[in-house]
């Protein structure tokens, strides 16, 4: 089993990604008025930055690992931060921000976003090194803070409104409710990242099994949301 995941893990994890990516292509007509383009526009990113980011394994599949060896880019830790971590917490709080009536809500995640952009400086700034050679747990956790927070104000002002009677084909509370216990489940790992060694495979196996599935159920529903739900129009 350990040669199977480490073998299609990627591929597996690419895969659903495309398929939910395609999903969105496919339905993009019925959303193109809405804010929900946005969102099948960052699956495609999701898919650019899952393919890009995994280039240590493959220049190692091509025996040309060399070529990083000692620089700062050696280890895709960074590569991440920037362009996952930090920019699905932009992403996903000003998405949902889109959905608020209260002006309140809406200037607290701005501020919130403002806070956790100048910790990201400082981390890029004030020691490159680290930046570049491990990942920073409280970017981890500030991102999920912000992401969670911005769930939690949409769900505030969902149980207020008269929305609440067509959650069922409402793509935006699937969107929500998929990533909040997606995050849930997946931010206690990246507290034990100084473990996932070549030296316990026991922890790199349990980390894979529920990232993998972890993806794949999230995928799976946005590619059905996308398809079931009925576009919104009062934003």
């Amino acid at each position: 089993m350990k040669e199977f995941l480490y073998d299609y893990y990627t591929f597996l994890t690419k895969s659903i990604e495309i398929l939910a990516f395609v999903v969105g292509l496919i339905v993009y007509n019925k959303y193109k008025n809405t804010p929900v383009k946005y969102f099948i526009w960052f699956l495609g990113w999701i898919v650019f930055v899952e393919t890009i980011g995994n280039y240590p394994r493959h220049l190692k599949d091509y025996d040309l690992e060399y070529l990083i060896e000692g620089t700062l880019i050696e280890r895709n830790y960074w590569w991440f931060t920037l362009f996952w971590t930090s920019a699905a917490a932009f992403f996903y709080s000003w998405f949902f921000s889109l959905r608020y009536k209260s002006h309140m809500f809406k200037q607290i995640i701005k501020i919130c976003q403002f806070i956790y952009l100048l910790f990201l400086l400082i981390s890029i700034f004030y020691d490159p090194l680290a930046f570049f050679s491990y990942r920073s747990e409280y970017l981890s956790i500030l991102s999920v803070l912000v992401i969670l927070l911005s769930l939690i104000f949409y769900f505030i002002e969902l149980i207020n409104s008269e929305r609440l009677t067509n959650i069922s084909r409402s793509i935006y509370f699937y969107i929500a409710v998929t990533i909040f216990i997606w995050w849930l489940v997946t931010t206690p790992l990246s507290f034990f990242e100084k473990y996932f060694t070549e030296a316990d495979w026991d922890f790199i196996m349990i980390k894979w099994y529920i990232y993998l599935i972890s993806n794949i159920l999230m995928y799976s529903i946005f590619a059905f949301a996308l398809i079931w739900c009925k576009p919104e129009q009062d934003v």
